[in-house]
């Protein structure tokens, strides 16, 4: 399988294909998409996209809200020598993640059941969000899982501006810029960095 530049494994098109198949098994109504062909777009291209246009420099990722594991689980998959901790506050979706990981055999990712605004460990190089809360948010909250080279990745819609403008005081109070990479295809998103400048 091949995602334009980022080619993909056997092992870990497999792995895509257990997911899949663990998301349709599940009474946690983790998504509402049932396709398969449009889970692999929304889901799986849609964590590791940016991969394929944007290097990144990071040992550890932390996923905020990680839901049904993306993006964390997939950047777990393609990058195996880094740790991906997933933090989900609903329990019965971080059990959810452990199961799935536990099948997978992912020894590199881990599941933290708790807020993140609660954690003041690890200390992560790449935090990333995707459909929770709001940048102003979402910067507050990770501000004692990051160090000061550390980079946010929100995967964010054609709002994010507004989002942004919201937080445009606290941006400018801790010193941190932004970079948007908006893309329409093969998927509509906005990937919006945000880092110490």
């Amino acid at each position: 399988m091949s995602f334009n530049q980022l080619e993909i494994s056997p092992d870990v098109e497999e792995k895509f294909h257990v997911i899949y198949k663990l998301h349709q098994e599940s009474v946690h109504n983790l998504t509402s998409i049932s396709n398969k062909d449009e889970f692999y777009l929304k889901h799986f291209l849609d964590s590791i996209y940016i991969f394929t246009i944007k290097d990144f420099n990071f040992h550890t990722v932390l996923d905020v809200g990680s839901g049904g594991g993306f993006p964390g689980i997939p950047i777990g998959l393609i990058h195996p020598d880094c740790n991906v901790y997933l933090v989900e506050s609903i329990r019965k979706k971080g059990k959810f993640l452990e199961k799935m990981i536990d099948i997978l055999g992912l020894k590199n990712v881990f599941v933290i059941i708790d807020r993140v605004e609660n954690l003041t460990q690890p200390k992560c190089d790449l935090i990333t969000s995707r459909g929770v809360s709001n940048v102003k948010n979402i910067i507050k909250w990770t501000k004692n899982v990051s160090h000061e080279t550390s980079t946010i990745l929100l995967y964010k819609g054609e709002r994010v501006n507004d989002e942004l403008k919201a937080a445009s005081g606290l941006l400018e109070k801790k010193h941190m810029e932004y970079e948007n990479v908006r893309i329409e295809e093969p998927i509509k998103r906005t990937y919006t960095f945000i880092y110490r400048t």
